[in-house]
């Protein structure tokens, strides 16, 4: 991507989180960066300057909250996107777009929904521990749905060898309605609270639920940190997480490796 491009998408970034950040220090949702916007915030005090998006997330009862908020009384200029309110949507969590900006990946060219510069905001579900293989196998259903809901939208990404029989399998399931497939989603990763301790996320197309998890308590203590010239929340153990996932989170990739690993098809800022 165009270096003047991606600097005028982070700028448009950091606005939407500062906005997003005061609008959820007002209304008292309690989110965090998660991901590489943590990593960003850590290594970088802003975004991974080859990436192009930021991720947070809050526990299930306050993401539905947020989004129920965001429809309800918007940020101006911001649209938020999941499946009630775009019918097009593809994606089993929330999108906060930039009105009047583009941005879409090639694996979804086809796809008649909103697009635009955007914040991806993920639920973290209920699980007893880290690591269970029920709650892997869970999470791995989940995913089948979420490709047969890509497929029903037009959107495909190609896949080698044995990753094929995920296109064929999705292909499959597609041919039952959307509505029935969320339903079931749904009904695979939501669990009640009780005395559960830990949330994970159920959605991320990168890290297992062994590695990309929180307790539940780490959302009663949240930090800020600086983010270019704003500021996000984060866990005050942030370095637990980072370690779990990148290990030695300081150390920068090699020339290589720094891209955002999105198909990026058209951008329009």
């Amino acid at each position: 991507m165009d270096t003047q491009v991606l600097e005028k998408i982070h700028s448009i970034q950091i606005e939407m989180i500062e906005n997003l950040h005061e609008y959820c220090k007002k209304k008292e949702f309690h989110y965090s960066v998660i991901c590489g916007s943590l990593l960003g915030a850590i290594r970088h005090k802003g975004i991974i300057p080859w990436d192009d998006d930021v991720d947070i997330a809050l526990i299930r009862e306050e993401y539905d909250e947020l989004i129920k908020s965001l429809k309800e009384d918007p940020i101006e200029g911001l649209f938020i996107q999941d499946y009630s309110t775009d019918p097009y949507y593809y994606q089993p969590y929330a999108k906060l777009l930039k009105e009047n900006t583009e941005y879409i990946e090639g694996f979804r060219k086809k796809n008649k929904s909103k697009s635009g510069v955007f914040i991806d905001i993920f639920p973290l579900d209920y699980i007893k521990k880290p690591g269970m293989k029920t709650t892997k196998f869970r999470r791995t259903l989940s995913r089948f749905i979420t490709f047969a809901i890509w497929n029903k939208e037009k959107c495909h990404m190609e896949r080698e060898g044995s990753k094929k029989i995920i296109n064929g399998i999705s292909k499959i399931i597609s041919v039952l309605p959307k509505t029935f497939l969320i339903k079931v989603q749904n009904k695979l990763v939501i669990r009640k609270k009780k005395n559960k301790e830990y949330v994970a996320s159920m959605f991320s197309s990168n890290y297992e639920t062994d590695r990309l998890y929180f307790e539940v308590s780490d959302f009663d203590s949240l930090i800020e940190l600086p983010f270019e010239d704003t500021v996000v929340n984060a866990p005050k153990n942030w370095e637990d997480n980072l370690t779990r996932l990148y290990k030695d989170y300081l150390a920068m990739p090699p020339e290589e490796k720094r891209n955002s690993g999105h198909d990026v098809y058209r951008v329009r800022v």
